[in-house]
């Protein structure tokens, strides 16, 4: 498969996918606006892919893998930054950010949404009237960011109790649940005057909503809400260091401090507030300012029983996220066990260029590709070296790539030897199930190369990993990213089909060695944190 087909397979999977899924939501009314702007693009792309298919098929997928990038990844990704800096008030630079997106998205609502952000800027620099202006054009128009910006000024002016007051008398009970943006703010008034109990009861009640937004990010701002105002400082840390990293360093020690008052190291987090109000950032300025002259609700004294468990249930659940979700760099830790071997395959790459190139038989014969023929005959060590070789430029990117997203969270479970151990089992044993099948007449492979066995493999020791926490520990998190680890296997086993030059035995032994072999290791999730 050459780099063309590739992207042609890419580009149209993603498309197809996303018209599913859009369709799907728009037929449930869930964002309707926004999705419809989504099912454009994608049906625009896959009508431009189709048509220079026919016309010049040798050059459609560079062209239709341009398009996707221009027209899906850029826009999708950019405003994952611009969301970002408004969560970093940096509205201004979203703003503007924003607003050169937009010319890659037919999208309405992120016009408005942009210009809504430049209203939160004047409002941070003291322009109430242009701010106001923004705003009222819009309130008739899109009323759901209208009321996102009014939320963010009772923010930035820490009108907590004003906040509260508008959301129970101006809105009605079903805004927030289609508008999870409020939610944040709902939240997070409740913490800051005291409601406590209000606060945990809420959030258990709309989690599961604000689990599908902004890849769970309003999610874990709650929950920094709910630990904070309740004094886990250890929860705290370890969102910030995780999904909330991205926290400019005001809003981190503001957070810190806001912990360490409700947990009772008053003096200490008095020190802290006091240095944010020297900074930058104005909503986080008053915050600090009111939180000097309104101390906290004691957490030890208004919480109920029902309260507490939910707070001890959401430490759970945070636990494991930072085990299972992968989303986390799991606290500053680094696999470099997968950066070893990644290293050594880039080497073995460099030692085939080096020797007359990597699309060489030759070459990749006298370094140690797997013969079948030759592996019977007693060159054994054929079944090692061939997971180390790979066949031109390509074919390493793609194993190489799978292996710096998948490694990791299987090296953090299991350890560096145990890791190791799995790696090596999954490249070996796929190669001898290959070996096999060649000689038994089930499998046709003369010459193979590549670690994609054992890129499988750590696939299978995911999903078994994962098994293992939804059966044992009932993690919600667990169960959820095994069904994605599930498509993957179905989408690689079509991906497999279609493509002769792909070994599917190989892929299919690799994946169940580390199915098995994962099962069998004991996980040591102890010091990963």
């Amino acid at each position: 498969m050459n780099i063309n087909h590739l992207l042609l397979w890419i580009v149209c999977t993603s498309c197809i996918l996303n018209l599913i899924v859009g369709i799907g939501r728009v037929r449930m009314r869930q964002g309707a606006a926004y999705i419809r702007s989504w099912i454009l693009v994608s049906g625009f792309v896959l009508v431009v892919t189709a048509a220079f298919y026919f016309l010049i098929p040798a050059r459609a997928g560079w062209i239709a893998g341009g398009l996707w990038v221009l027209l899906m990844l850029v826009p999708i990704l950019g405003f994952r930054l611009v969301n970002q800096l408004a969560l970093k008030e940096r509205f201004g630079a979203a703003s503007k950010l924003g607003t050169i997106l937009c010319w890659l998205h037919p999208s309405k609502s992120w016009r408005h949404y942009s210009e809504l952000l430049w209203a939160l800027e004047m409002l941070k620099q003291g322009a109430t009237d242009k701010a106001k202006a923004i705003v009222n054009r819009y309130k008739v128009e899109n009323k759901a960011l209208v009321r996102y910006a009014i939320a963010a000024s009772y923010q930035m002016e820490a009108r907590w109790q004003d906040l509260l007051e508008w959301i129970q008398s101006e809105l009605s009970p079903t805004v927030l649940q289609d508008e999870p943006n409020l939610i944040i703010y709902y939240l997070r008034g409740l913490g800051e005057t005291g409601n406590l109990n209000g606060l945990l009861q809420e959030l258990e009640g709309f989690e599961s909503l604000l689990e599908k937004t902004d890849r769970a990010v309003s999610l874990n701002q709650a929950y920094l809400f709910a630990f904070a105002f309740c004094g886990q400082k250890e929860q705290v840390v370890r969102l910030l260091k995780g999904t909330l990293a991205f926290y400019p360093k005001p809003i981190r020690l503001f957070w810190l401090a806001t912990a360490d008052w409700a947990g009772g190291d008053r003096d200490a987090a008095r020190q802290q507030f006091l240095t944010i109000c020297n900074s930058t950032s104005v909503s986080y300025r008053n915050a600090a300012q009111r939180r000097l002259s309104q101390p906290l609700a004691d957490p030890e004294i208004g919480l109920t029983n029902q309260s507490q468990l939910i707070l001890s249930r959401l430490a759970l659940d945070l636990q494991h996220q930072t085990r299972y979700s992968g989303r986390e760099r799991f606290l500053g830790s680094r696999a470099y066990a997968t950066g070893t071997i990644i290293g050594l395959n880039v080497l073995a790459f460099a030692l085939e260029i080096r020797l007359g190139g990597s699309e060489n038989l030759d070459t990749l014969y006298y370094l140690g590709a797997l013969v079948p023929e030759e592996v019977l005959d007693g060159a054994w060590w054929r079944l090692l070296t061939s997971t180390f070789l790979h066949f031109g430029i390509l074919h390493l990117s793609m194993n190489m790539l799978g292996l710096y997203i998948l490694s990791p969270f299987v090296e953090f479970a299991l350890g560096v030897w145990r890791y190791l151990v799995l790696y090596l089992s999954a490249g070996v044993g796929s190669m001898l199930v290959v070996t096999l099948a060649t000689e038994r007449g089930y499998s046709q492979a003369e010459f193979v190369v590549g670690a994609s066995g054992c890129v499988m493999g750590i696939v299978g020791a995911t999903a078994a990993i994962l098994l293992r926490g939804w059966f044992r520990e009932k993690s919600r998190i667990a169960s959820q990213r095994l069904r994605f680890i599930l498509f993957i296997i179905a989408f690689q086993v079509v991906f497999d089909l279609s493509v002769p030059q792909i070994s599917f035995t190989g892929h299919t032994s690799g994946l169940i060695i580390g199915f098995v072999v994962g099962s069998l290791l004991k996980h040591d999730w102890q010091g990963q944190y």
